[in-house]
């Protein structure tokens, strides 16, 4: 039977977003937490973040959920680098916190939110790790003080070696549950742990089986990937053949660029047309919810 890849929009949050205890467990993978302070419930929240002001711009995560009163997480799977990718991680981590606190509060109780993004692709070369944990730390000094209240944790998947046991069994687990599976992937090729840990093993369940809306949607992503991939593989070929005509290729790539664009913007419309959820369509096209509405 085929596996659909948990990397792609729809199973990742078919996943992550429906079934709680993989949640739980992933979260206190990534974020390592053990003993007191693992995660033991998680509450589900909407998906699109709504920032505090009026103007300010709308997205969607593909995983908003919280622990208790305190502490809030959102989880992305993001398929390929960008160059606003940290910008986009630190502005939706930030605007998550501020909503937390209501005007006319007195005394701030202390809450955190914690940002995790799995990247299918490498930002760090220079970097042997591919596990990166960002907090607003003092500089300067020897024992520098930290300031809580965000921390981003990014993980790029290409350097993920399964025979690296230094980060904890069911980090190294989730980590080749996404690497190793997709549509190639046989049943003799998953490793014996994977089957034999009770998360992942529901995981790999849930990769086989897709409703008839979801496989529409899968293959829906690939479609906008292969449209997004093309679109920058088009402008750098014209900036690399036509380095000295730098104003000529611009507006070359740019025309072509536009005409990629609307081939999204026809893939949004028949989504929208067929009932799929805006939060949805949103998150494969990377159009705002504003910007779908007005399709």
């Amino acid at each position: 039977m085929e596996y659909y890849d948990p990397k792609t929009d729809v199973v990742f949050k078919k996943i992550f977003g429906e079934h709680k205890n993989l949640t739980i467990s992933l979260l206190n993978a990534v974020l390592q937490f053990d003993g007191d302070d693992k995660i033991k419930d998680v509450e589900y929240l909407t998906s699109e973040l709504i920032p505090p002001n009026d103007g300010r711009r709308h997205s969607v995560v593909d995983v908003r959920c919280k622990a208790g009163d305190d502490d809030y997480f959102i989880v992305e799977m993001q398929m390929y680098w960008s160059s606003d990718f940290l910008r986009r991680v630190q502005y939706n981590s930030a605007k998550l916190y501020a909503t937390l606190y209501k005007s006319g509060v007195r005394h701030y109780k202390r809450k955190r939110v914690y940002s995790v993004n799995i990247l299918n692709d490498v930002y760090l070369k220079k970097s042997k790790s591919n596990y990166h944990r960002y907090t607003m730390s003092e500089t300067g000094v020897e024992n520098p003080h930290t300031i809580p209240g965000i921390e981003i944790v990014c993980i790029e998947l290409p350097k993920f070696k399964p025979q690296d046991k230094a980060q904890g069994k069911m980090l190294e687990l989730w980590q080749e549950f996404l690497t190793s599976i997709n549509a190639r992937t046989d049943e003799e090729s998953i490793s014996d742990e994977l089957y034999e840990n009770d998360e992942t093993k529901e995981a790999l369940d849930l990769c086989r089986h897709l409703t008839e809306e979801e496989r529409r949607l899968y293959d829906s992503f690939w479609d906008l990937e292969s449209l997004n991939l093309d679109r920058e593989n088009t402008v750098k070929e014209i900036a690399r053949t036509e380095g000295r005509a730098e104003g000529r290729a611009e507006g070359r790539a740019e025309g072509r660029a536009e005409g990629r664009a609307e081939a999204i913007l026809e893939a949004a419309r028949n989504l929208k047309a067929s009932g799929v959820d805006i939060s949805i369509i949103a998150a494969a096209t990377g159009l705002t919810s504003d910007e779908i509405s007005k399709i």
